[in-house]
């Protein structure tokens, strides 16, 4: 795929495409840009029979801070239609790794935050480096979890520890809840990705698509896209109404900037 990306950068070596998520200046924050270009990409991908598998990974000092806080409140949504339609498209592109017919390897550093954290679960694999850091820090500021996909992974459990208290969690932490595959050394996490993903490509391609599949369509039968759903529905409702805590939030960051609100939000007592 010959074309130059505004937000993300594509190699295709040995049947793997490396996507690298590509705005380190904003922490790879997943803005429409990026979205679009994403959805673009596994769209060539899933067509390019040369490629057997998938690796994501974030250029700079994170794999990515989640969704453009910035971009959301420039946009100044208010009404409930307005929220349902960016979050749907925000949700479709966290599960367009989850639906990609090809295995997708997530390649985690440094910070991985909300959107991101559920960018990362979403792919078949996760490897983080030793530097990795995930939350959800929603609740924070009263906002809600785009697609809910922790539960079905890690379980209601862990999946409540990391959710309602908006903590971040260290890589050894992550992986002792299953939410990451393999901890590796800083820096590693590209290299053990790409070997993984090289291991797959060596694997016949329609036995490793057909049994991604059918391991997602178990997930189906026990109500996995079901549950997400109804849990998205319940997202549009709480971002469209806004509670106290975005309310301030948003009336920091116009005031003093999106930093300051941040730090607001983190330190909620």
């Amino acid at each position: 795929m010959e074309k130059r990306f505004s937000t993300l950068e594509l190699e295709i070596n040995e049947r793997v495409a490396t996507i690298t998520l590509n705005r380190p200046d904003r922490l790879n924050a997943i803005d429409s840009v990026l979205i679009g270009e994403i959805g673009e990409v596994l769209q060539a991908l899933e067509e390019d029979t040369s490629v057997r598998a998938i690796v994501l990974a974030g250029a700079g000092r994170a794999f990515s801070a989640g969704f453009d806080l910035k971009e959301s409140a420039e946009k100044n949504y208010t009404t409930t239609a307005q929220w349902k339609a960016v979050l749907r498209k925000d949700f479709d592109f966290i599960m367009s790794f989850w639906r990609c017919r090809k295995p997708v390897i997530a390649a985690v550093h440094g910070h991985c935050l909300a959107g991101a954290l559920e960018v990362a679960v979403a792919c078949d694999i996760t490897i983080a480096d030793s530097t990795a850091i995930f939350a959800e820090p929603e609740v924070k500021f009263g906002s809600a979890v785009v697609s809910l996909i922790l539960p079905w992974i890690i379980g209601p459990k862990f999946a409540k520890g990391l959710l309602l208290t908006g903590d971040d969690i260290t890589a050894q932490r992550a992986y002792d809840y299953g939410l990451v595959n393999e901890v590796v050394d800083a820096g590693e996490h590209l290299a053990r990705a790409t070997k993984i993903a090289r291991a797959i490509a060596s694997a016949a391609p329609g036995s490793v698509q057909l049994t991604k599949s059918y391991v997602n369509r178990s997930m189906d039968i026990a109500g996995f896209t079901s549950a997400l759903e109804a849990a998205l529905d319940g997202a549009i409702i709480l971002e469209s109404t806004q509670g106290p805590e975005r309310i301030e939030f948003n009336r920091i960051r116009k005031a003093d900037g999106l930093k300051a609100a941040i730090e607001w939000r983190n330190n909620q007592k």
